[in-house]
């Protein structure tokens, strides 16, 4: 029976193997708003190697001998291979966010990363075994599922964990935005870093296509597919500590945050939302100057703060017990009282995390684990959903900025 459905699949690739350019149906704009799934905690140790990986960062040492390394599993057979609500969820305890979108009708629950650029989801192309836990896509039950005839992909990271495999298009419906002929990237060879995340069946890339990772050509993301069909070219991401908040796209909510907006202007030449960030404050402190600043890239797709070194260090230098080890992380004494982080967002914004979002989880044995972290002289400081819970945030493709305001309530 099993090969008669895999060859009944093999049969529905060849023949819908006919690509056409993506087309939008799309109202003027649309909300994707968020749902709680998942009942497990954050893990800081796995949440700063993701980081690490996903940037192609070395991992320290003491992140890869406490965090199991990836394995890959079994393979599966290459040949197999204008408004509306959804939701977007705080998983592992604010970890990251997930949010439902339909892909051939088929429902999924994705990770919206303003960090990468490819529409990644689990399938019907890899073995049970690896999909245990998630919705699986089936593009067989999929009337509008078409090959893309000799195009693959891989997603790999430093530590040698990998996503890779075919490439077809379907309808990727998001709020009752419709894109036709949307790029989907199914993975046939997998690891197991991938897999042991059960509450998100993929990802949606928002970054630029530019860094799409599709071969021989590369493929545009669903916001540079819809945008030009929206009210105006942006998405929002509005996200909450511990409650509901919302991906808009096509329209910014002035009722969600306080004061005006303020935009920085962002340098997409190497794929991301990238600005730069060159001062900061720490609790009541004067504004210090960061003279070697990274350019820094606003990421969804990423739990922590990774921020310079020595940002990181002046940082943690004011909280009683706090120890940096290059190695594991910034921890500190969970009774500790915390400062707020000022940090700039272009030449002229500063904003202010919260010194009680700044603990990202109980360790044990009364420590704490740091919402910010050090980024260890890498050349880049990532600002993922530990910041974006603090801050309301409009990606502009129209006018290539960022825009910034603190949440209104």
């Amino acid at each position: 029976m099993k090969s008669v459905c895999r060859n009944g699949l093999s049969l529905l690739l060849i023949l819908s193997s006919v690509s056409a350019a993506p087309t939008s149906f799309v109202q003027k704009s649309f909300k994707i708003q968020r749902r709680q799934t998942g009942s497990t905690s954050p893990d800081g140790m796995a949440a700063l190697s993701k980081a690490y990986r996903k940037y192609g960062w070395t991992v320290p040492e003491a992140l890869n001998t406490t965090i199991e390394r990836p394995q890959v599993l079994s393979k599966g057979d290459p040949g197999d291979g204008k408004e509306g609500d959804v939701s977007a969820t705080p998983e592992e305890g604010d970890a990251s966010f997930l949010s439902p979108i339909q892909i051939g009708g088929q429902t999924m629950m994705m990770d919206f990363d303003t960090g990468s650029s490819d529409l990644w989801v689990f399938n019907t192309h890899l073995q049970p075994q690896q999909t245990l836990g998630h919705s699986v896509y089936d593009p067989a039950k999929s009337s509008t599922f078409k090959t893309l005839e000799g195009s693959t992909f891989k997603i790999s990271y430093g530590d040698s964990s990998a996503a890779a495999g075919v490439v077809g298009t379907d309808t990727v419906d998001m709020g009752g935005a419709k894109v036709d002929n949307q790029a989907i990237e199914l993975a046939v060879n997998i690891t197991d870093s991938f897999t042991n995340d059960v509450n998100s069946d993929g990802l949606v890339g928002l970054a630029f296509g530019s860094i799409n990772t599709v071969k021989p050509q590369k493929q545009k993301t669903f916001f540079e597919n819809v945008q030009a069909s929206l009210d105006k070219p942006v998405f929002t991401a509005n996200l909450r500590h511990a409650t509901v908040g919302s991906y808009e796209f096509g329209r910014i909510d002035s009722t969600q945050f306080k004061g005006p907006l303020t935009y920085a202007p962002i340098d997409a030449s190497q794929g991301f939302w990238q600005i730069e960030s060159k001062s900061f404050a720490v609790g009541n402190g004067a504004v210090q100057t960061n003279p070697k600043a990274s350019p820094a890239i606003m990421d969804t797709g990423t739990s922590l703060i990774l921020a310079d070194d020595n940002v990181a260090r002046s940082y943690w230098r004011q909280v009683e017990g706090a120890t940096m080890d290059n190695q594991g992380g910034a921890t500190f004494p969970c009774t500790a009282q915390l400062p707020d982080l000022h940090i700039a967002l272009g030449p002229t914004y500063m904003a202010t995390v919260p010194g009680d979002l700044m603990s990202f989880q109980k360790l044990g044995q009364g420590l704490c684990f740091g919402g910010l972290q050090s980024n260890l002289g890498q050349p880049l400081q990532i600002y993922g959903d530990v910041l974006f819970k603090s801050q309301f945030v409009v990606f502009d493709g129209g006018n290539s900025a960022v825009g910034v305001a603190p949440h209104a309530f």
